[in-house]
């Protein structure tokens, strides 16, 4: 009996002292978020999955601009609709039969399948394999096929009226080196004459219209590239300013498989193999055959979208989303219906809500608190997909975009989360894990036209420490 009545003060003194920390916390953040400059809008909630308890909530309902935040729900629903083992691929196809004569009669094709961080050095070794064939000799083509994507490679293409803030190269389901090259400029000669331009990867299919010269100030304009069936052409006009380092700037390349079949066919003459045809792009065979092929699993490639926030690879993933659940093209509609049906199914809250990319760096993506926490929630509760989904995210403290934040706090290694950020947007969402061993779920849709983006930052941190210190 005296246990018993032991064991009931016990219980009685620990609920009076989380309700009173839940309520000195709540006075904490209220006064946090009071202080914010004027014209600052927020939404916030301090939620426990396990309890159903809400510790903290304020604008739940109210739609914001999301930034990178989007991400959780692209990758999220690729998890749950492709699986964490789909492989993401870029195949080496033929339509030859027989290859035991050394000599391919037919075409190569080199295919993507929404493998977005395939790169030249991964062609280098596919380029090997075939010579290791025994294939000297191509009498057709060198095909590039980007058709398991539309070919709206820009984000206005797409986006009825975006405005887009942060450029990305073309968006395809054929990638190599991310649909971009370095321009080299060697500016070290003497003022008034032309510099050298060199490219890498190096290709004499890269052809360069040199109309700079060297000076002593910088004006340069490099046009996105141009192409033609043998090559691609750069236009560069201006002036550099004289430099005995070369100079690299970055090169877009607007025709994505024309480039991959360009710089298939450079390595694979480069290795003395001969090359009748041309490069070309999705040319319809009737049948081919596949001969090497190079994967990267869905499980490692939410790491990188995640932790890092890599806008690329997370809008290549979205397109594959739509291709995965149209059964037939990746697009931005279908990639949206993936998502939305991916909420519905799983009963994530997709009121007031939009979603027009998979990275977020649209504005006109809308989403509230309530969706996002019944996101979170529901792959917290998935015993089979959380482990892959929470493994992407960024801990604080330690790595990707959260590597520098919450140190020498309690949430120090004590949270993962994905952080957003656009002009006057500032967003974090994810899960913590507090010093009584409670898992919370925490999230914060900051706008701003005052500061700048550390200072909401660093609120949000504080309460973040705060709650992984009192809850």
């Amino acid at each position: 009996m005296i246990r018993i009545i032991y064991l009931f003060l016990f219980c009685t003194t620990i609920v009076a002292q989380s309700n009173f920390d839940q309520s000195v916390l709540k006075d904490r953040i209220d006064k946090l978020l009071k202080d914010l400059p004027r014209g600052s809008k927020t939404s916030a909630i301090i939620y426990d999955p396990l309890t159903k308890d809400t510790m903290y909530s304020y604008n739940i309902l109210d739609p914001k601009t999301p930034a990178s935040n989007v991400k959780l729900y692209t990758t999220a629903a690729a998890l749950n609709l492709l699986g964490p083992e789909f492989l993401l691929s870029t195949q080496i196809l033929t339509d030859d039969i027989n290859l035991l004569d050394s000599v391919i009669n037919g075409n190569l094709v080199i295919k993507g399948f929404g493998n977005s961080i395939f790169a030249d050095s991964t062609l280098d070794s596919l380029v090997n394999e075939i010579k290791l064939l025994g294939i000297k000799h191509i009498e057709g083509n060198i095909i590039g096929d980007d058709s398991n994507f539309d070919t709206y490679y820009r984000r206005d293409d797409w986006i009825v009226g975006e405005a887009a803030n942060v450029p990305l190269p073309p968006i395809s389901a054929l990638v190599v080196n991310r649909n971009q090259f370095k321009l080299i400029v060697d500016c070290s000669g003497k003022i008034g004459t032309k510099p050298t331009l060199t490219s890498n990867p190096n290709g004499t299919f890269i052809e360069f219209k040199n109309e700079t010269i060297i000076s002593d100030k910088n004006d340069i304009k490099i046009t996105n590239s141009s192409a033609a069936d043998t090559s691609i052409i750069v236009s560069v006009k201006g002036k550099i300013k004289k430099s005995n380092t070369p100079k690299s700037y970055t090169v877009f390349a607007e025709n994505p498989p024309l480039y991959a079949a360009l710089l298939l066919k450079s390595k694979l003459e480069t290795t003395g193999i001969k090359v009748d045809g041309k490069a070309k792009i999705n040319q319809k065979l009737i049948q081919y055959y596949p001969l090497f092929s190079s994967s990267i699993k869905l499980k490692d490639l939410i790491k990188p979208i995640n932790k890092n926030s890599d806008n690329f690879l997370a809008e290549c993933l979205f397109k594959e989303l739509g291709a995965f659940y149209s059964g037939s093209i990746g697009n931005s509609f279908y990639a949206t219906q993936a998502v939305l049906n991916f909420c519905e199914e799983n009963d994530i809250d997709t009121e007031l809500i939009s979603i027009v990319d998979g990275s977020g760096i649209s504005r006109f993506n809308k989403l509230t608190i309530k969706s996002l926490v019944s996101l979170l929630e529901k792959i917290y509760f998935n015993d089979e997909l959380f482990p892959y989904f929470l493994s992407s995210l960024a801990v604080s403290g330690v790595d990707g975009t959260l590597e520098d934040r919450m140190i020498e706090t309690a949430a120090e290694f004590n949270f993962r989360g994905k952080t957003g950020t656009l002009n006057g947007v500032s967003s974090i969402a994810g899960f913590l894990s507090t010093k009584s061993n409670n898992d919370l779920i925490v999230v914060f849709l900051m706008e701003f036209n005052r500061k700048g983006a550390n200072y909401y930052r660093n609120i949000q941190d504080k309460i973040i420490g705060l709650c992984a210190e009192m809850l």
